[in-house]
């Protein structure tokens, strides 16, 4: 028999998408359970003072990217969110004692790059602006329901038209980057969105590869998310 106390949804582990998703399905009137194992909820999100006086999140290096309309639905800057944005985005380290700083400024992260190379630095501008429009329409694709495959609805094929249409708009070259057969390739050779095929400093591969020696095709999504997540908060 149903009580008040009953739970018709149980979400496995409490970081913050299973957090968010219990939102979302406790808004819609279902009444979720969320199990977490350990004490504090927030997975990679959790804050933690790993120094007196130091704290910082343990595993997530950055918040994004964060859509909006979470943000604003769960209150988040009610309950103390604030975003940071430094001017730098990224930096690596080298043995060497030299450092390579990308910014949120494309022209300024090429003056960065031409130290180490000046043909990496002149394509750049380029490689951040297509890199902006595929984040665009993956941006717009992740915050689109997923359709009904076997009996689309008419909200389902018009969802797919605007889709396609981003898709085609993207052109020859980003359009062709986005594929599967594109994200196949970045499994194989290790490179996120073709950069070991573009940049010859490899200090720049590592940084547009979100940071990790290896890249595959989850992390070449992420890095065209963050892409597009440059110019405005997303």
């Amino acid at each position: 028999m149903k009580t008040d106390s009953a739970r018709d949804i149980v979400i496995i582990g409490g970081g913050h998408n299973g957090l968010v998703t219990a939102f979302y399905l406790a808004k819609a009137g279902f009444k979720p359970l969320v199990l977490e194992r350990s004490a504090q909820v927030g997975g990679a999100a959790i804050t933690d003072e790993f120094h007196p006086g130091f704290r910082c999140s343990t595993l997530a290096h950055a918040a994004g990217p964060i859509r909006p309309d979470v943000v604003r639905d769960m209150q988040l800057e009610k309950h103390g969110l604030k975003f940071i944005t430094p001017e730098v985005s990224v930096t690596a380290l080298s043995p060497d004692g030299r450092a390579l700083s990308l910014y949120r400024d494309a022209q300024q992260s090429a003056q960065e790059i031409a130290s180490f190379s000046q043909k990496d630095a002149v394509k750049y501008p380029q490689f951040q602006e297509s890199l902006g429009k595929m984040g665009g329409v993956i941006a717009e694709a992740l915050s689109t329901t997923p359709p009904n495959i076997d009996h689309p609805s008419g909200s389902d094929l018009w969802g797919m038209l605007k889709t396609g249409r981003a898709l085609r708009n993207l052109g020859k070259k980003d359009m062709y980057r986005l594929f599967p057969r594109a994200m196949v390739s970045w499994q194989q050779s290790g490179s996120a969105d073709s950069c070991g095929r573009r940049f010859s400093s490899r200090r720049l591969c590592v940084l547009r590869r979100g940071g990790h020696g290896r890249a595959h095709a989850g992390n070449g999504l992420r890095c065209q998310g963050r892409g597009h997540g440059d110019s405005y908060q997303f």
